[in-house]
């Protein structure tokens, strides 16, 4: 196929830094109200025929926000065009985008096709047509440490794209400097795996277990168990391979496993440090202190939520299935809620009515109250909501699920290989 060789020159652009960042036809309302919101679904004709009545609608600007949307119809017209073979259709369509998010909306579209279909064959095809926008946001970035958003957006797929060719040491490179930026983490991470169902994640789509396994193969194994302990230790990944990928980058430093063991000891005691400001802090919706000690010995569920959270009221059904099932085995579970109504009274009242409308009879705490001296939100590190973090019996973090599709399976499937059926 000649057609990566036909969009070569499309790429020597400024890349901007608009907003590239998760968007996809869903934040796209005038677009949905003229042309419908399952516009990917149908004949390439009909796409054609659909854009053509939002032309007429709607008169498109030279640039801006509703110019960016109109590319993005186009995006899925050539992909169409592509999918179907037809490269000279697909480029003269390519040739009609006309904003730098739409042609780097659609290059990344591409090569994850790409990547979709022949991962192993395919991936020097996504890299070549991939690699001039990733250095040229890696070059803006250079310039503005604070140009991360299109920065981190790239790297799902160029990341998969580079270890199919097994570049580990240009994952390195690129993810080094994000993951400092980004406060050791990846933002993509987080919502990749809430998405995924548990049958189709890979511990590879997760970018910082990436970045520490490129340490490991590029030498730097001291900076590769830092990286990989972060995960383990803060439950975010806590699979049998990075056990043992932790395990076999200790064997390689001399003092790995020492270096390990003060790595360990220092989060397990900023858990407790942890525990002990929210007890010290919050108070349970009958007006008590909440007692951590009278949980010693017991597994520990830390379920943030909010009454205004459609997936997190849909998950509490399950979620107290689990609790008869097992809160007499050594389970407990602590909901700590996040509201965002105006006044402490609305957002207590919410709140409240919440609890009860939903049976709640697990201990249940409001995250407002009292945020000023500790915001549990902040603090654990929740960036979605629901996002469950299961305690060991010592107060330890040793699993973290977030959204209430694969985190809420996943979930239940660890309790049952900790307690039993």
């Amino acid at each position: 196929m000649k057609k990566l060789r036909l969009f070569g020159s499309l790429f020597f652009i400024v890349i901007s830094t608009t907003a590239f960042a998760q968007r996809d036809t869903s934040d796209m309302p005038l677009v949905h109200k003229i042309v419908g919101s399952k516009f990917y679904l149908v004949p390439i004709d009909k796409k054609i025929a659909l854009l053509d009545s939002f032309h007429a609608a709607v008169p498109e600007p030279e640039q801006g926000k509703l110019t960016e949307q109109y590319d993005l119809l186009r995006s899925e017209i050539i992909l169409a065009y592509l999918k179907a073979g037809d490269s000279i259709s697909g480029k003269n369509w390519w040739d009609k985008l006309r904003t730098n998010v739409g042609k780097i909306k659609t290059a990344f579209k591409y090569s994850s096709y790409l990547l979709e279909q022949d991962e192993k064959n395919n991936a020097a095809k996504a890299e070549a047509l991939l690699k001039p926008l990733v250095d040229s946001a890696a070059n803006l970035f250079k310039k503005d440490s604070s140009k991360t958003d299109l920065y981190n957006a790239m790297m799902p797929v160029y990341v998969k794209t580079l270890l199919a060719l097994n570049k580990q040491d240009v994952i390195a490179y690129h993810l080094g400097a994000l993951y400092e930026v980004n406060k050791h983490k990846f933002p993509t991470d987080a919502k990749n795996h809430a998405v995924t169902r548990p049958e189709n994640y890979k511990i590879t789509d997760n970018l910082s277990y990436d970045y520490g396994m490129a340490l490991a193969a590029t030498g730097h194994h001291k900076e590769s168990i830092t990286v990989l302990a972060r995960l383990y230790l803060t439950g975010v990944e806590v699979s049998d391979k990075i056990q043992a990928d932790i395990k076999g980058e200790t064997a390689k430093m001399k003092g790995g496993a020492k270096y390990y063991q003060h790595l360990t000891d220092s989060v397990h005691k900023l858990d407790n440090n942890k525990l002990n400001a929210f007890a010290a802090s919050k108070k349970d919706i009958q007006g008590q202190p909440v007692n951590f000690a009278a949980l010693k010995g017991k597994y520990v569920l830390l379920d943030f939520w909010g009454s205004w959270c459609k997936p997190c009221r849909a998950s509490h059904p399950h979620l107290k299935e689990l609790y008869g099932k097992y809160k007499n085995k050594g389970f407990e579970i602590i909901g700590i809620a996040m509201e965002s109504a105006k006044t402490p009274e609305e957002r207590h009242k919410a709140w409240a009515d919440a609890v009860q409308a939903d049976g709640l009879t697990w201990l249940q705490v409001l995250n407002n109250e009292q945020i000023e001296r500790f915001d549990a939100v902040k603090e654990f590190g929740v960036t979605a909501f629901p996002t469950k973090i299961l305690l060991d019996k010592e107060g330890n973090i040793i699993g973290r699920y977030v959204g209430s599709g694969s985190g809420g399976e996943t979930f239940g499937t660890r309790l049952k290989e900790l307690l039993g059926e």
